[in-house]
């Protein structure tokens, strides 16, 4: 188990047991892409794979090793600032400074940290290790922080030391998960709804094996868009109509108009999925995944001809409710909702079928909804 190899690789390296060991999950979100940084709604479930921290306290400069990717960079949580760490380690080194900025004071650790969520796959597993290293700072130092403190303390981390302008939602969602539900978040109240993951439905993780990443220039371009397209409307996104883009005094560029477009029209069938869950409605659910996927196509323009080639080959399969593009695009996967008595025929054809598409071969993940993060030892 993961667990047990960060907690053993802790030993070997540092001579003694772990203080603390603590895990945070992936996301997967079922619909509501590029909403959260509008204030607007998402519905993500936490998922059962995990980032797990094996930590201790030390006096000395922090220290850091993956057993994914090796040894980390050296600093001190007391004083390190942006700009002053590479690579994987910003999402440690940024936790800490992050914390700083709210006023708590995380000492120096050493630390293993290991993961089984697919790295660069749409699931968050930027969230993950920011909220793993949370627990391990609050656990350890006694910083008095509840989960609902820790979700913007990530997304501070990842906005403002890593240099990824995300949304919050990934941060709540690893924070925030509870087993066996989803979670309809209000992004700009942070209130959450929870809602029971039907019993006969499997969620399934069509991973592309097309990697990206949210520092990149093409996510922020996006963001920039939504901005633009908000300073001119004189509001927020989650606070307009699809007929406001045409009624504003300075005429939107052609970019602006299509991102607001697949924003406002997200927020409305984020809304609308929620209903029909609610209702048992499957028909409509999986109607509503295809127009979101359709949206992040061709007015988001985040998507890739892999994401669009995996959406497709579950739209023709039988025993498939709905499935789209997931996370912030680019890359990574589709989420899939499967009838649970077809999923083992319904994941061999959608398999088969992309991989003739798209001529890539991708793979199929089942998860469960699972709880946030917290400590397990």
């Amino acid at each position: 188990m993961l667990i047990e190899q960060v907690r053993e690789e802790y030993r070997r390296r540092f001579g003694e047991q772990p203080e603390v060991i603590t895990r945070a999950p992936g996301r997967v979100n079922l619909i509501g892409e590029h909403t959260d940084y509008s204030g607007g709604f998402v519905f993500p479930i936490a998922i059962d794979r995990m980032t797990y921290v094996a930590a201790g306290r030390v006096s000395a400069r922090s220290v850091v090793f993956s057993v994914d990717r090796g040894e980390g960079s050296p600093f001190d949580a007391a004083t390190v600032e942006p700009g002053e760490m590479r690579k994987w380690t910003k999402y440690v080194a940024g936790v800490a400074w992050a914390m700083r900025q709210v006023g708590k004071s995380p000492g120096n650790l050493r630390a293993v940290v290991g993961t089984d969520i697919p790295l660069g796959g749409g699931l968050s597993s930027s969230a993950a290790i920011e909220l793993a290293f949370a627990v391990a700072w609050n656990e350890m130092y006694d910083l008095g922080l509840q989960p609902e403190d820790m979700a913007p303390i990530g997304r501070a981390c990842e906005n403002q030391f890593v240099g990824a302008n995300t949304g919050i939602m990934d941060q709540m969602a690893s924070a925030l998960g509870k087993a066996g539900q989803a979670m309809f978040i209000d992004t700009r109240d942070a209130i959450v709804r929870y809602a029971p993951v039907p019993d006969d439905l499997a969620v399934a993780i069509l991973d592309t094996g097309v990697r990206h990443s949210h520092a990149g220039g093409e996510y922020g371009a996006r963001r920039a868009d939504v901005e633009g397209a908000e300073a001119k409307l004189g509001r927020s996104l989650r606070d307009s109509k699809l007929e406001d883009l045409d009624q504003t005094r300075e005429p939107l560029t052609v970019s602006e108009y299509r991102r607001a477009h697949h924003v406002i029209s997200e927020n409305a069938r984020s809304l609308a999925f929620a209903e029909a869950l609610d209702a048992g409605d499957r028909v409509a659910m999986g109607r509503l995944m295809r127009e979101a996927h359709r949206s992040m196509q061709m007015d988001f323009e985040a998507s890739c001809p892999e994401l669009d080639h995996m959406a497709a080959a579950a739209w023709q399969t039988a025993g498939v409710v709905g499935a789209r593009v997931t996370g912030g695009g680019f890359g990574g996967a589709c989420v899939a909702l499967i009838q649970k008595d077809e999923v083992e025929a319904a994941l061999l054809s959608i398999l088969a079928q992309y991989r003739e598409t798209s001529g890539k071969a991708g793979e199929a993940i089942l998860t469960t909804a699972s709880d946030g993060a917290q400590r397990v030892n």
